[in-house]
This record gives structure tokens, sequence and C-alpha cells, in this order.
């Protein structure tokens, strides 16, 4: 399946070292228990990032702010360009940490989390014209995504690099899978605002949502890992590694 995903990449700003907040939760790296110490960071952290860090151009992650994005046709139900745009996730500051595996080498680290998200809630614009279960979809306007009981891993992985005698991390991928156990789909003007055959629509997407998600959820994985990975970046590559997990 071909995927694509437009969005507006994030502007990193100052190239000074700084310094995590200090209500940040640090763990050593030293700590055989650091897994449960990542953990109950990670945990406390969502809380701190939602209302954002401003010395790091860092706004509050309720919402996450996706400028653009385009989800490509699926290979099943889905054969349809998905353009969004001024996109919001909502709720993502409410995820429960469920565990946490690390590795840290000299060269950077791996991380493996999972957690689990009772409802997450996309608001968005969108613009679509093209199949989906065999049906022409063609509109634009509005559209709520609501995701439901969401159990999501996250792979990161982090290579270290050398700045001004100082060594730091750049998040050099993070993959995401997102599973949910329901998704509910609701596109407001379909077909030029025609009432029933919008409503027509909605119900043949929700009585086929995970047909529908399953087609093209990879795309939807790409574009939320790759602004995390954006996220991420603009406090790794800017605080030094060691301040982040001490020795």
């Amino acid at each position: 399946m071909y995927r694509n995903v437009v969005f507006l990449v994030l502007v990193l700003g100052s190239s000074c070292a700084l310094q995590l907040p200090p209500e940040v939760p640090k763990c050593r790296r030293a700590d055989p228990k650091i897994d449960e110490c990542l953990k109950n960071a990670i945990q406390k952290t969502l809380n701190i990032l939602a209302k954002g860090l401003p010395g790091f151009n860092f706004d509050s992650i309720e919402p996450i702010k996706i400028p653009s994005l385009m989800i490509g046709e699926g290979k099943g139900a889905v054969h349809v360009v998905q353009n969004y745009k001024n996109m919001e996730v909502h709720n993502i500051s409410k995820a429960v940490i469920k565990n946490v595996k690390s590795i840290f080498t000299d060269d950077g680290f791996k991380l493996e989390v999972n957690t689990a998200l009772s409802q997450s809630t996309l608001e968005t614009e969108y613009n679509f014209n093209g199949n989906i279960l065999i049906f022409p979809i063609v509109g634009n306007g509005t559209a709520t995504i609501r995701l439901e009981n969401s159990q999501a891993s996250l792979h990161v992985f982090g290579k270290s690099f050398t700045k001004k005698q100082k060594k730091y991390v750049e998040i050099t991928e993070l993959k995401i899978s997102l599973n949910p156990s329901k998704v509910e789909f609701d596109f407001r003007n379909l077909f030029n605002g025609d009432v029933r055959l919008g409503t027509e629509m909605n119900k043949l997407l929700n009585d086929n949502w995970k047909d529908v998600y399953d087609d093209v959820k990879h795309g939807y994985e790409d574009a939320i890992g790759a602004v995390f990975q954006n996220l991420a970046n603009l406090i790794f590559k800017r605080v030094p590694f060691d301040n982040i997990f001490l020795v």
C-alpha cells in the first residue's frame, strides 16, 4: 500500500543547550530497575507536557496539532486519498504507561513503550474524492474520528552525536502500532451537504470500521509516529544526554 505523509516540520529554534524543568523525573542508566523508573517518569512527564515547555518552543500536547496530513489509498476497502488539515489529536496525555523496555549503549538507546488509552479524538478538516467499500465518497468539511480503548506500542531509536563537546541524542526512528477496539467516524458535509447520503456513508463506515481502519492503519501510524518523533527531538537534540538519562 502506497502511503504518504505530509505535515509541517517543526523548527527547532536555538541551538544552545537547554535544561529540563526540575519537575521532569530523571532515571539513572545504571539503575537495575531503570525500566520501572522510566515507566513512572514517562507517565509523569505526559502530565507536564500537557502544559507545554515554553523554553523549548514545545506547545501543549493537548491537543497535538498537525497542520497538514495525507493518508494514501489502501489495498482493500479504501480507494481514496485522505487529505486532512488543521488536525488536532486530543487526550494523548491521558495515556496509561503499562511497561517500558530499554537498551542503552554508547551509541544511543532503544525503548519499547506499551500504553493504553481509553479514548483519543481527532478533530480535523478533510477533503475526499474516491471510493470506500466500492461506494463513491466525495466531500470536504470537518470531521471527528474517535478511537476507543487503544493499545499502542512505541519503538523509539535514539542515536548519539556530539555538539560543542557534549553528547546529545537524535531520535532517528519512532515506530508506533495503534490497535483500537473500535473506531467511530463522523464526516460532515459529505456529497456537497446531502444529509441523507452523508448519514448513509457515515453509517457504512462505522458498520465496517475495522475493514476501513485496518486497510489504512499503517498510514495513520506512520503519520503519528513522525509527529511524535519531531516532538521528541525538540527535547532530545537540545538537552545533553547525561542530563536526561543520568549516569
